[in-house]
């Protein structure tokens, strides 16, 4: 089963408020039950472009390898080669006849260059061969290159799709030449991850981690619906996050009784982490307001859905204000400030406004030193130092900078 508490930021709000007043709700979310090994329904989409060429592909060769060896057999696996275009070198199949599947691995050759919507296509329908409810469904692609023979829309397109088939994605950047805005947004319209690899040998390590997460889930597609009191309204412009194990921005769908938020999977005795923004009116009576009714929906491994309790959610109504302050929401707050304020760094340096860039970060450093995040205040200094210096970051830094401010937790 999955538990559900909640915290406002601030649990109180005046009693004669005149303009609406910024609430954030933070959602803990805790699997508390032991289950059996997950089934995996999982597919490779790998770039063989010519840039892979030598100690990348030959790495990328060994890490597939140790993940088929570590596979059930039980376990479904499937792999997609792209470089210009995308072939299937591995239909989806069972893990009885692992010797063969690794020297069709091994065959792995690099040439040509980069698609990765092909990729992704192929990929989703090698899943779809074999869709059965008790499976996880999910797609692992790596790339050293941006999409020069592609189409990102479709890209996009295609993440969406597979969301809606329950399929996830995890997306890896090697190196520094990957486009890590494209390879974001992939992983998060899915309810996926997002990895940057600095070097060839940590894909061994890498794929290991996402074998080893996906054995552990627990439950899949998790829904958060939420029916809105008349004083409450979701914030356009950033409604909701999931917060652990990575941050994503969640956008909610109107179901046409409540708004539900694709919030991912959840492993085995483990915590999530979503963040709702909202607006409230002045409530009409004069102590208690319901702001929300919230349930949450979820399958477990055999595909049965189910429901958490309902919780309803209220705001007290003071006469003499005195805010509340939720601190352990607050630097969950302060922590995905970080996050957009990375973001705005980055369009102002496509902007050649280093000036401006610079102040953003003295801000981002400022709330990083509460967080008590010495690896993350690190890598903003650095950047603060490289700017000042030089007048720009460099690819690495600003990859290393992106995938840290987006990283909460490792699963």
């Amino acid at each position: 089963m999955i538990k559900v508490s909640y915290y406002f930021d601030n649990q109180t709000i005046p009693k004669n408020v005149t303009n609406e007043e910024q609430r954030f709700v933070l959602l803990r979310l805790q699997s508390e039950v032991e289950v059996p090994r997950t089934k995996l329904n999982l597919c490779f989409v790998l770039d063989k472009s010519g840039s892979m060429d030598g100690e990348p592909i030959e790495n990328l060769k060994r890490a597939v390898k140790d993940v088929v060896d570590l596979m059930e057999e039980e376990d479904r696996v499937s792999v997609i080669l792209f470089d210009s275009e995308a072939r299937v070198l591995i239909s989806n199949s069972p893990l009885d006849r692992k010797k063969e599947i690794k020297n069709r691995i091994e065959e792995i050759d690099a040439l040509g260059g980069t698609c990765i919507d092909e990729g992704l296509e192929k990929g989703i329908e090698q899943i779809e061969v074999f869709k059965e409810k008790e499976y996880v469904n999910w797609l692992i692609l790596l790339t050293d290159g941006k999409n020069e023979h592609g189409d990102d829309e479709k890209c996009l397109y295609l993440a969406k799709e597979a969301r809606k088939r329950s399929i996830s994605i995890t997306a890896l950047g090697l190196g520094k030449y990957w486009d890590p805005t494209l390879l974001e947004k992939i992983a998060d319209l899915s309810s996926g991850r997002m990895f940057y690899l600095e070097n060839p040998e940590d894909l061994r390590e890498r794929f290991k981690k996402e074998l080893q997460m996906l054995k552990n889930i627990a439950f899949k597609d998790l829904v958060l619906k939420v029916k809105l009191s008349p004083i409450a309204r979701f914030s356009e412009l950033n409604p909701g996050f999931v917060v652990t194990p990575q941050i994503q921005r969640v956008e909610p769908l109107w179901n046409g009784e409540e708004w539900e938020f694709e919030v991912g999977n959840m492993s085995r005795n483990s915590e999530k982490l979503v963040l709702l923004h909202m607006f409230l009116k002045a409530p009409p009576h004069p102590y208690i307001n319901k702001v929300a009714e919230m349930t949450l929906q979820y399958k477990d491994l055999n595909g049965k859905t189910s429901n958490t309790e309902s919780h309803t959610l209220i705001i007290e109504v003071t006469e003499l204000y005195s805010p509340q302050i939720n601190q352990e929401v607050r630097e969950v707050i302060d922590r995905i400030s970080v996050y957009l304020q990375q973001q705005i760094v980055e369009s102002l340096l496509e902007e050649n406004k280093p000036n401006e860039a610079l102040t953003v970060l003295q801000t981002m450093e400022h709330t990083v030193m509460k967080l008590e995040d010495e690896e993350l205040k690190g890598l903003i200094e650095e950047n603060i130092e490289k700017i000042k210096e030089e007048g720009t970051i460099s690819e690495d830094l600003r990859l290393k900078t992106k995938v840290q401010t987006k990283m909460v937790m490792e699963e």
